[in-house]
């Protein structure tokens, strides 16, 4: 039998942690093949034992949820270049063009979201800026609900403004987060260049 799976290394302050979802996953693996092995040699196969099979296949879901639960997690994005105020509608989506770092492969650059790979709790950052007298608020969006909101504010002035969320979010596996456009904005562009850099990142806590 096999002692470490898993490097755990014992001045790791999660040792105990690591070694206890060690032995959870070396004994559901084990359980998980005599199952398939009752179910396919013994009965014949699913046809003949549905309530073994759905077993192994609970099992086996167990399993990777587990092995999910240990990939690190992190993401950063942000915008290639100015975003034209007047290109974007209310409540839509940004999506951050550059990506920089995908662990756990997240985020979509395409769609500009967030897809948390496993349970756990999350910290999202979203940074704005806006130039010369334009401004938009920006909300974060976590499942079609408002997590946070900050408004990039040089409305009145012909300066740079930033402004940042940090939110911590305790997602599900397959729950969505995002950045759109809130219910105000207005001038020219919000600035993304070698001054500012629109940014819309995260990361899994535990």
């Amino acid at each position: 039998m096999p002692q470490h799976v898993y490097n755990c290394g014992k001045s790791n302050k999660s040792y105990f942690i690591c070694c206890w979802l060690q032995d959870k996953m070396y004994w559901l693996l084990l359980t998980t093949v005599l199952v398939f092995i009752d179910c396919v040699t013994v009965k014949g196969g699913c046809s003949g034992c549905s309530d073994t099979c759905q077993m192994y296949n609970e099992l086996k879901a167990e399993i990777d949820d587990l092995k999910a639960a240990r990939i690190p997690v992190a993401f950063y994005a942000y915008l290639s270049a100015n975003l034209a105020i007047s290109s974007v509608s209310t409540h839509s989506i940004i999506k951050y063009d550059v990506v920089d770092l995908n662990l756990g492969n997240g985020y979509d650059a395409s769609s500009g979201q967030f897809t948390a790979p496993s349970d756990g709790l999350y910290v999202i950052h979203i940074t704005t800026g806006a130039r010369d007298s334009s401004h938009a608020v920006v909300e974060l969006i976590s499942n079609g609900v408002i997590k946070d909101i900050t408004w990039a504010d040089s409305m009145n002035h012909p300066d740079r403004t930033v402004a940042t969320t940090v939110t911590p979010l305790d997602l599900r596996k397959g729950d969505k987060v995002n950045a759109r456009i809130g219910s105000y904005k207005g001038g020219a562009v919000l600035e993304s260049t070698n001054f500012i850099r629109c940014s819309f990142s995260g990361f899994k806590l535990h």
